[in-house]
């Protein structure tokens, strides 16, 4: 019985060793299989980088053109606006020259009639010395000619090489 009791023993232990066999090729499997899928999510991880740069690529692309198009459209929108607002600035420009323009002219009539009015004054003044001076001459027609009657024996006054008679300046 010792011979089939070592037989069996001996059986288990092969059992055993085969079972252990097993197991380290099933590790040594899972662990091939783990590298592999490693290096896999590690390819899929660089597959899908590549694939979002691509895409981010392209996506700033169509981006910049949907910009530029927007751009585009929004200055065709706003030639018109721009072109009033030009139109306006000119013409308030031109309004205002107007006015300025009619102001001078105004300014440079109401200056001419102050000069006027001014010359018109010192007429009169002059007309009034003369008026109070002919208060104390005797102006007569002599002939069809206008002519005074002096006192000889009035001092005279000399200016500019002529002789002048003065006149009495007191009042009456």
């Amino acid at each position: 019985m010792a011979a089939m009791h070592d037989t069996d023993a001996i059986r288990r232990l092969m059992l055993a060793v085969e079972r252990l066999e097993l197991a380290a090729e099933q590790q040594a499997v899972q662990a091939r299989a783990s590298a592999e899928g490693l290096q896999q999510v590690h390819a899929a991880q660089a597959g899908l980088a590549a694939a979002r740069q691509t895409e981010e690529a392209k996506w700033r692309q169509a981006m910049a053109r949907l910009f530029e198009e927007q751009q585009r459209q929004t200055e065709l929108a706003l030639r018109p606006a721009v072109a009033r607002a030009w139109r306006s600035v000119i013409l308030a420009s031109a309004g205002l020259a107007l006015l300025v323009l009619g102001f001078g002219l105004l300014l440079n009539h109401e200056y001419g009639r102050l000069q006027d009015a001014q010359a018109r004054a010192d007429a009169a003044e002059v007309s009034a010395e003369v008026q109070r001076a002919a208060r104390h001459v005797e102006i007569s027609a002599c002939g069809g000619r206008p002519c005074i009657r002096l006192d000889r024996d009035t001092p005279t006054w000399k200016s500019r090489g002529q002789e002048y008679v003065l006149v009495d300046g007191g009042e009456n």
